[in-house]
């Protein structure tokens, strides 16, 4: 496979493509944070309504199902405040929904076949919800469906869903008036699956020096299932060259992977393992905080064509390495900030709604706690999947104020770092499992001299632990099973 001739995001280019936008000077490309003066705003009193699923999550969720399998998800209709009187809510199946969609975010998804869709209020056929006087929520609406055998793995559909008042004060805006069930089908579960309930084990590997495949000598004795689920490959950039652009595909090893998915990516991605790019900055100005919305809005589509080019599952965003400039250069902000961080994430999700969006907790992405991460009405939790904690940052975080709104489910816990040996005890994986279901681990690779020599802050000693030892314990508290190591490792012939 040759690898795609993916074009440079000049900054002339996103002028134009942001309609004529004019970047100014650094002094004013400075990101202010301060409060906006809204005392001449007009607050809308009408009671306004916006769909979500039992995730918290507006305009959109994904999931996966297999070709021929039945599958569900539960809706509800939220408000901004309480009204004096019920009022009554109908969803409905409209394709122009997914139309309108397609056109704004040059997608070309697939309809799922209405005939297809049923709707289920209180166990009762039907597709109207009450949102009772005095309240925010209504009752829950389950929309179910059923992919057929001729679906191909791979392929991408939707159900496009809009809001209608029935009766009552309810009033919704065209944004919150819709949602998409967005549908993936895959061949099956993958050889790696243990369960919706079971914790999912992320590996960010260093691809400078490991091979992906690695991943598939680790296996669980008595269900046969494969150890990890996610693997990050670490880490691709971001820059600005001389000439202005910006672009990525700059880490020349992750370059060869992606030229040779089929050898690389595509035996993990057939047993149900994700694969995800990693991207941060490679000491440029430009960085994955410092983006203009006109900026993030085109290096999104930039990201989109790299994933669906190389059949990517999502991205990875570390906020490390850049090098501020002076001036600033066009499209950028002269300094980082969360609010730019979040933007260009949101700007990749919205891009790619069935992708998976992962946020390393360093940087600007330590506390995403501000008003200004919360962007067209959707909150962190809209449009982030999972958040790795840094494996030193565990009196530095405090979870439920620095990402409000997401469940804890999606926080990666006490992650580890196998490079430099530092281990977690029992306990902590037993909290992996008692705060939410994923757990991080960094730099794991047969080849180290930490696989299974004792290692302990960075150096060799008898009374550390191992990579093999590490991993055999969390096989053991995570999924109560025994781990089975090939002793069949891949060499690093990728470089």
């Amino acid at each position: 496979m040759k690898i795609c001739n993916f074009s440079k995001i000049s900054l002339l280019a996103i002028l134009l493509s942001c309609g004529g936008y004019v970047f100014t000077s650094c002094q004013d490309t400075e990101f202010d944070a301060a409060p906006v003066d809204e005392s001449n705003y007009e607050v809308s009193q009408d009671q306004m309504g916006y769909i979500a699923n039992n995730d918290g999550k507006i305009n959109s969720a994904s999931l996966e199902v297999q070709a021929g399998r039945p599958a569900d998800m539960t809706l509800c209709v939220k408000a901004t405040k309480p009204s004096g009187a019920a009022s009554d809510v109908k969803l409905v199946y409209d394709e122009e929904v997914l139309n309108s969609y397609n056109q704004d975010t040059e997608n070309e998804y697939l309809a799922f076949p209405s005939a297809n869709v049923t709707f289920e209020v209180g166990n009762k056929v039907g597709n109207t919800v009450t949102l009772p006087e005095n309240s925010q929520k209504s009752g829950e609406l389950k929309v179910s469906f059923t992919t057929t055998e001729d679906m191909e793995a791979g392929s991408t559909y939707v159900i496009p869903l809009r809001a209608e008042t029935a009766s009552g004060s309810l009033k919704f805006a065209e944004t919150g008036s819709t949602f998409l069930i967005v549908v993936k089908i895959i061949e099956n579960l993958g050889d790696n699956y243990k369960g919706d309930d079971a914790v999912k084990l992320f590996s960010v590997i260093e691809t400078n020096d490991t091979n992906p495949l690695n991943h598939l000598c680790f296996t669980l004795k008595n269900t046969k299932k494969y150890l990890f689920d996610y693997v990050v490959l670490f880490s691709d950039n971001v820059i600005i060259d001389e000439d202005g652009s910006v672009h990525a595909l700059v880490n020349q090893q992750i370059v060869n992977i992606l030229n040779n998915r089929e050898k690389y990516l595509k035996p993990l991605q057939d047993r149900g393992i994700k694969v995800i790019l990693g991207i941060m900055a490679h000491h440029t100005h430009a960085s994955v905080c410092n983006m203009l919305p006109e900026t993030a809005e085109v290096f999104a589509k930039y990201i989109k064509n790299i994933c669906e080019t190389y059949e990517l599952d999502g991205i990875f965003y570390d906020d490390e390495y850049n090098a501020p400039a002076t001036p600033t250069p066009p499209g950028f902000y002269a300094n980082k900030s969360v609010e730019a961080g979040a933007r260009l994430v949101y700007e990749i999700k919205r891009a790619m709604p069935d992708k998976v969006n992962i946020v390393y907790a360093m940087g600007e992405f330590m506390d995403m706690s501000s008003a200004g991460c919360t962007i067209d009405g959707m909150t962190i939790n809209d449009y982030i999947d999972y958040v790795m904690e840094d494996y030193q940052a565990t009196m530095m975080i405090d979870f439920e104020h620095d990402f409000p709104g997401m469940p804890q489910s999606k926080y990666g816990w006490r992650s580890s770092q196998f490079a430099k040996g530092w281990w977690r005890t029992d306990d902590d994986l037993r909290g992996v499992m008692d705060r939410g279901n994923c757990h991080f681990i960094f730099a794991m690779d047969p080849f180290r001299d930490s696989f299974d020599t004792p290692y302990k802050n960075g150096r060799k000693d008898p009374s550390g632990s191992t990579q093999l030892e590490e991993l055999k314990r969390m096989a053991r508290i995570f999924y109560n099973d025994e781990l089975v190591y090939d002793e069949k490792p891949y060499l690093p012939d990728h470089k």
